[in-house]
């Protein structure tokens, strides 16, 4: 009896551990998300804007400079972004709060000086890197946007790294904050810029100015979190070291993932046209806009990650994860499904010209699906410390987009480089899915992404094609099918809140 009776209390105990880090999580995913959805928005204006201001030429131009600024700065980032979240996650849960301090400055040093020699190295060869992409008549243009932009390349990286030490520490409200700023901000500055007679110049230094503005504030919160931690604890010397062996790989494995990303709208742009460039780079901002929910889940998730592998709790570790998969289903699959269906009209929002986008577009979309239904596996892979798996899956990844593209694009334009694209994440996210489940021995919990899935594949999938087949698409029969589709869903969804943890995030929302 007696035997019976502490087992019973301490599955009681594991039970309360467990419901604590799934509030914990649905608070820290309720912050982020509202985060991620105002910055999604943002970013989508902003590619309105841009698209409407410059057409699909000019945008092209504007996209390819975006593209090689953003790949820069993944590059010198050399993977402390992801490290700092994981060292920073660990250190706290293992009270090494002595080694956070000198964890965070060999973080940010390195990334600093690599910035800044790549930034001067740009500016002074913006010619000829502009010489690579542009056609004859956007030359110049190509070279303005790529000096304007180029300065603010020397703290984008640092601006990463410093984030990434505030979401391992964990105060996501700060992080949200400063990182929303930046896309909310651009938008504005660019209508602004246009309005003030700067021309195309100026969408350009919209867009870079915010990074310099949101590094100041975000090193300025690091630093002040860093030191109220305190430097309690026992001190490791190999702290450091330990740091960049792990970054070392995760920096290898981030440029391929950013490379896999935007190398499709660099091929475009070389192999076919700038104008196809913009239409293409501007579909796939849909694309990236629906990522918002993985993102929020990942900045909330990682470090409890990151912590409860470390602790050696891993059926807490496997609970959180599947519980923020099916989130990340639920919200992000009636998107892309209605992607796919109404692509001809959503694309319609950017001017005209880039209706030309849809079938790539729906190539994109449906498979973001299997995407979004493997949620953070990534995520896991790195918070389990198995940074060097996650290189060789971005090698595979990228190795089939870049053969593809070659191939492809030639023939097919935008629809070979979403068929390219799209091969290459299934590549790398089934890798990761298999390491995860047989590597670290965390089960994924698929079972529990049977219903959600259905929902959405019967009211926005197969309502998509019903909707397709009896009328044109247009802004009224878009309007009448997400109705339909919506109140479907989301009644499919409150009768099944429990099963699919949905009570903790209302509850969560509520007490907010």
């Amino acid at each position: 009896m007696s035997g019976q009776g502490t087992n019973g209390d301490g599955v009681g105990a594991q039970d309360t551990d467990d419901r604590k880090e799934l509030r914990s999580f649905a608070k820290g995913g309720v912050v982020t998300l509202l985060g991620s959805v105002g910055s999604a928005a943002a970013g989508f204006l902003m590619t309105v804007v841009v698209a409407r201001l410059l057409g699909p030429a000019e945008a092209g131009v504007f996209f390819i400079v975006m593209a090689l600024f953003m790949i820069l700065s993944e590059v010198t980032e050399l993977g402390a972004d992801t490290g700092l979240v994981r060292s920073a996650a660990r250190l706290r849960a293992l009270g090494r709060m002595s080694d956070l301090r000198r964890v965070t400055v060999a973080a940010l040093v390195p990334v600093l000086a690599v910035s800044t020699v790549t930034a001067v190295a740009l500016y002074a060869c913006a010619p000829w890197v502009a010489s690579f992409f542009a056609d004859a008549a956007h030359l110049d243009e190509a070279t303005l946007f790529l000096r304007v932009a180029a300065p603010f390349l020397a703290v984008s990286a640092a601006r990463m790294v410093a984030l990434s030490g505030m979401r391992g520490l964990g105060d996501l409200t700060a992080y949200t904050l400063v990182n929303v700023a930046m896309p909310v901000a651009r938008p504005l500055l660019a209508v602004a810029a246009v309005g003030l007679g700067l021309g195309s110049g100026g969408v350009m230094l919209a867009w870079s100015l915010p990074v310099g503005l949101t590094f100041a504030a975000a090193a300025v919160l690091l630093w002040r979190m860093v030191r109220r931690a305190g430097s309690g604890g026992e001190r490791d010397p190999g702290a450091v070291r330990e740091f960049w062996l792990f970054s070392g790989a995760r920096g290898v494995a981030a440029m391929i993932e950013i490379l896999i990303v935007w190398l499709d709208v660099l091929i475009v742009g070389a192999l076919v046209s700038n104008h196809d460039a913009g239409i293409y780079a501007t579909a796939s901002r849909f694309i990236t806009t629906g990522t918002l929910v993985l993102a929020a889940t990942r900045i909330a998730v990682a470090p409890q990650i990151a912590a409860l592998l470390a602790k050696g709790e891993n059926r807490t570790a496997e609970q959180l994860n599947t519980m923020a998969t099916g989130w990340v289903m639920i919200a992000s699959w009636p998107l892309y499904l209605a992607l796919a269906c109404f692509g001809p009209f959503v694309l319609t929002l950017f001017g005209e010209g880039f209706a030309e986008g849809a079938t790539a577009l729906a190539i994109l979309a449906t498979s973001m699906l299997v995407v979004m239904a493997a949620g953070n596996v990534q995520t896991v892979l790195l918070m389990g410390g198995k940074s060097s798996w996650a290189l060789g899956n971005k090698v595979a990844a990228l190795t089939v987009n870049v053969v593809l593209n070659l191939l492809l694009v030639p023939r097919l334009g935008i629809v070979g480089a979403a068929l390219a694209w799209a091969a290459a994440e299934l590549v790398d996210t089934v890798a990761a899915a298999l390491q995860v489940r047989y590597g670290l021995g965390l089960r994924l919990g698929l079972r529990a992404l049977v219903l959600p899935a259905f929902w959405a594949l019967f009211w926005f999938g197969g309502g998509g094609v019903v909707a397709r087949l009896v009328a044109e698409p247009t802004a009224l029969s878009f309007a009448a099918y997400l109705a339909v589709a919506c109140a479907g869903y989301g009644l499919a969804l409150w009768r099944g809140r429990a099963a699919l943890h949905m009570d903790l995030l209302v509850e969560t929302v509520r007490r907010r």
